[in-house]
């Protein structure tokens, strides 16, 4: 029953995408055929709020609500200025749709950026043209792995024009489609301004997105070269490299051995050593923060799916009981992995990597309702 429910989660995500002869630039054409398409649904239906009431106002215009989203009017003409799309049944240039995955535009759309290199906030899909002749550009805006918005702009500085397909994004897919810039006036300052913002973040290439795909043969399986992540190089870790803003306490077992317990900003860290606190090798790290990244960027509040897209699967069996899953390898010979599919709304992920010339290491992931709760790397054959 748990591997059904994960595999109807997983073919949810998995849409048909049109072929497309030539992935171009979004184009003012484009996105003028939807609002017009928008306009005529909107003349045919009924108006839902009171657009003279003050809630009725925003930066966007006047908004008027209809079933399948929301036009805003703006200007002594009262011109459409925007509109916003939350209809799965209306298709967006290039096809998409509500509910599209972050994979699926991308493959609509062009990217010279594929691997999403930026900062953690955003990220240049393209940029082509000049501020001067005017120029297309595609963006995204994320929290880390999490993509919250992706941009798609057309700018015309002859025209003193910019309109822009904004796709909101929620958990890997479509959740919106937001038209703007369609009644107000983008100088060729604006342009130029612009313009240069993008070539700027275009230039930043620190942060990128974690190789995910619905396919689990496509994935790497998680080994060595993943303990070393943005926090922290786990097989190499002492204590004295979290700095004095910690709690650092040395710890009798009672029988012989030691522990350095490290708790910090976000984590704890328990290594053994000797009875003087030396010699300090690594048993575990915990994430307890949400703003922390583990190995694949994984992070506190990750929907299941997420994570499991970001490792190799798919090669083993699932057991007689229907609750443990064998992800790749064997279980017990590192490298492997598993998902143990709980009682309840429990499910936890465990891979297990061999280290050179050292103990295996586990990355262990536990979900609750399909939300990611807990991030603890261990060191097998340790006694914490």
């Amino acid at each position: 029953m748990r591997k059904m429910i994960i595999s109807g989660i997983l073919a949810a995500l998995l849409f048909c995408v049109p072929a497309l002869a030539e992935t171009v630039p979004v184009t003012e054409t484009e996105i003028a055929s939807l609002v017009e398409r928008i306009q005529d649904l909107a003349s045919q239906s009924e108006v839902l709020n009171d657009p003279t009431a003050d809630d009725a106002v925003s930066e966007d215009g006047t908004a008027y609500q209809y079933d399948f989203g929301v036009l805003y009017r703006d200007g002594e003409d009262d011109r459409v200025s925007a509109i916003l799309v939350m209809d799965a049944e209306i298709e967006g240039p290039r096809g998409v749709r509500i509910d599209w995955s972050v994979n699926q535009v991308m493959d609509a759309f062009p990217c010279d950026n594929p691997e999403l290199r930026g900062s953690r906030e955003e990220a240049v899909l393209y940029l082509e043209g000049s501020a001067e002749d005017g120029f297309r550009y595609g963006l995204v805006e994320r929290d880390g792995q999490r993509i919250r918005v992706m941009e798609y702009g057309a700018v015309d500085p002859a025209k003193e024009s910019r309109a822009a397909l904004t796709l909101q994004i929620s958990g890997d897919g479509v959740d919106a489609i937001f038209v703007s810039g369609l009644n107000g006036t983008f100088s060729r300052e604006d342009a130029a301004d612009l313009y240069r913002e993008l070539e700027e973040k275009k230039s930043v290439n620190w942060y990128s997105r974690v190789p995910q795909s619905l396919n689990g043969a496509e994935l790497e399986i998680f080994g060595e070269a993943d303990l070393d992540f943005s926090e922290l190089s786990y097989l190499t870790a002492v204590p004295e490299m979290f700095g004095d803003n910690v709690e650092d306490v040395l710890i009798d077992n009672d029988d012989g051995t030691w522990l350095r317990r490290v708790d910090g900003d976000g984590f704890e860290a328990v290594f053994s050593c000797d009875s003087e606190g030396r010699n300090a090798f690594p048993l575990s790290y915990t994430i307890l923060s949400p703003d922390l990244e583990g190995p694949r960027a994984v992070r506190l509040g990750d929907l299941f799916h997420e994570d499991f897209n970001r490792f190799r699967n798919g090669e083993g069996e699932v057991d007689e009981s229907g609750m443990t899953e064998v992800l790749y390898g064997t279980p017990g010979t590192a490298p492997y992995g598993l998902a143990e599919y709980g009682n309840g709304a429990e499910m936890t992920l465990r891979y297990v990597t061999p280290t050179l010339g050292g103990p295996d290491v586990e990355l262990r992931l536990r979900y609750e309702d399909t939300v990611l709760t807990e991030i603890i790397l261990h060191t097998l054959g340790g006694d914490e």
